[in-house]
């Protein structure tokens, strides 16, 4: 005698064309078509700020190490200059420079306080930088050896 099938169970499942087989019956639905409109528009904000907050703080992290290749390399570098003089007016300091530049100086100026300091040279010692030195105490009456 064959079996009967329990007519509740097949509440949860369909025949297929051939009527031998039982598969469940079920939909796909993705993830985004359960979400109501406005939880999408907020996950899309969340995801922004996240990404936001992870490049803002990649690129902090990218100006730290960059920051201390520049000052390990400054160091290592020349260590002494010849500092000519100091002007507040930047336009004075640009004139300087060019005439530096014409006598065939390598002129630099960087800016210390409210003065714009002007140097020539990047020497490794003192002892290197002394020639030099005497020959710009001529037109530079208060030049000097500094550090970089």
């Amino acid at each position: 005698m064959p079996e009967q099938k329990d007519p509740s169970q097949l509440e949860l499942f369909s025949q297929s064309d051939n009527g031998e087989e039982l598969k469940p019956h079920y939909q796909k639905v993705s993830f985004f078509t359960r979400i109501r409109g406005y939880e999408k528009v907020l996950l899309i904000v969340m995801a922004f700020a996240l990404s936001g907050i992870l490049c803002f703080s990649l690129g902090v992290e990218r100006g730290k190490r960059l920051d201390a290749v520049i000052t390990a390399g400054s160091h290592r570098s020349a260590g002494f200059t010849i500092q000519l003089a100091a002007y507040r007016n930047k336009e004075e300091a640009l004139k300087e420079m060019y005439l530096l530049k014409e006598r065939g100086f390598l002129p630099q100026a960087f800016k210390k306080g409210d003065y714009i300091v002007l140097c020539v040279g990047k020497f490794s010692n003192l002892d290197s930088a002394q020639p030099l030195l005497e020959q710009l105490q001529r037109t530079y009456a208060g030049c000097h050896i500094r550090r970089l």
